[in-house]
């Protein structure tokens, strides 16, 4: 594999929890390339937005995939689940390589991940009731009874503690994080293996996100679920994760552990986003260094020879403008694609 976070062992998140080395999924040298068209009468360019990307979720494990606005983060995620099609790579699920399934085949095995998006209302239907909602999925994939549908779906309220009573509002009539809550309890209605968290918390207040992320941590905890949990709050990955992907333009540039990325990161990107994120002492708030990346991201379209960091990188060298760095193993945990650590 090019990059690196199949190459760590599982990390251990804040609270001490450890997660299983058995993979759940496993992407191979994924590349996801779109067309976009040059002008009216123009050709088309492709655009890479996923570039040579290797991950590996374990059993019960939280991998955090963080990054700026455009780095290839929600577009890793769908094509794990296959909603957007891989150009080139293999897609793996409890040892399965679902890269080329199609049809029955393909939907057989989407019951067993899902996706749980950012805004919870446009992922529900307005003109369904919470129990029509929930009850989707079972309709397509299993063969329940109305009472077992019934009761099933007030078992999956109880799991995000909400109740009975719930079952025949709309999603106008619920909180923001209430339906969340209601999204998360379909993700889960099939007991899928891998759950992709697709800035699951960011449209929420931090009150809520808490309660949230206590769930999300609850509910992996009693289904044995596998999460990769997408965002670019690194607080919130922080809290949630066991080990954490950096993204940049389309590549994993840095993995590891939570805690060491967190207190020793290898890779210039990943020291100027940590710098970025709010110390609650004031003091040492006032104290520390921020970096300030200057530059804009390159073009995905073209992206630029070598370290595709170099364009915006304090540190560059020669060596970083013709050269594209290989995964260097780090001390704690990880790997970096990094000249300065090679």
């Amino acid at each position: 594999m090019s990059s690196a976070v199949s190459a760590d062992a599982a990390g251990a998140a804040p609270d001490g929890r450890t997660a299983g080395d058995v993979p759940v999924a496993e992407v191979e040298d994924l590349h996801v390339e779109f067309r976009l068209r040059r002008g009216l009468l123009g050709g088309t360019v492709p655009l890479r937005a996923v570039r040579a990307v290797d991950l590996r979720i374990g059993e019960r494990e939280t991998v955090g995939l963080v990054g700026e606005s455009g780095s290839g983060k929600s577009t890793t995620g769908r094509a794990m689940l296959r909603l957007v099609e891989p150009t080139r790579g293999r897609i793996r699920l409890d040892g399965l390589d679902i890269t080329r399934l199609r049809g029955a085949e393909l939907r057989g095995v989407r019951r067993k991940m899902q996706m749980v998006f950012q805004d919870p209302y446009s992922s529900l239907d307005p003109a369904m009731v919470i129990a029509e909602s929930i009850g989707e999925p079972l309709d397509t994939h299993e063969n329940l009874t109305r009472a077992e549908r019934t009761r099933r779906i007030e078992e999956l309220l109880e799991h995000v503690n909400l109740s009975r009573r719930h079952l025949n509002r709309y999603p106008y009539e619920f909180s923001g994080g209430q339906r969340q809550r209601i999204a998360i309890a379909r993700a889960i209605a099939l007991n899928p293996r891998l759950l992709v968290c697709d800035e699951a918390v960011s449209a929420l207040d931090v009150s809520t996100q808490n309660q949230i992320l206590n769930l999300l941590e609850d509910i992996q905890a009693e289904f044995g679920l596998s999460y990769l949990f997408i965002a670019h709050d690194l607080a919130v990955v922080r809290h949630i994760a066991h080990r954490v992907a950096v993204m940049y333009l389309g590549e994993i540039v840095e993995t590891g552990p939570t805690e060491r990325l967190f207190a020793r990161p290898a890779h210039p990107y990943t020291e100027a986003l940590l710098s970025a994120v709010p110390i609650p002492s004031p003091r040492r708030q006032r104290e520390r260094e921020r970096i300030v990346l200057t530059g804009e991201v390159p073009d995905a379209a073209h992206p630029p020879a070598g370290c595709a960091f170099h364009t915006r990188c304090p540190y560059v060298m020669d060596v970083c403008r013709e050269i594209a760095p290989p995964p260097t193993p780090v001390e704690g945990g990880g790997t970096v694609r990094c000249h300065l650590r090679s």
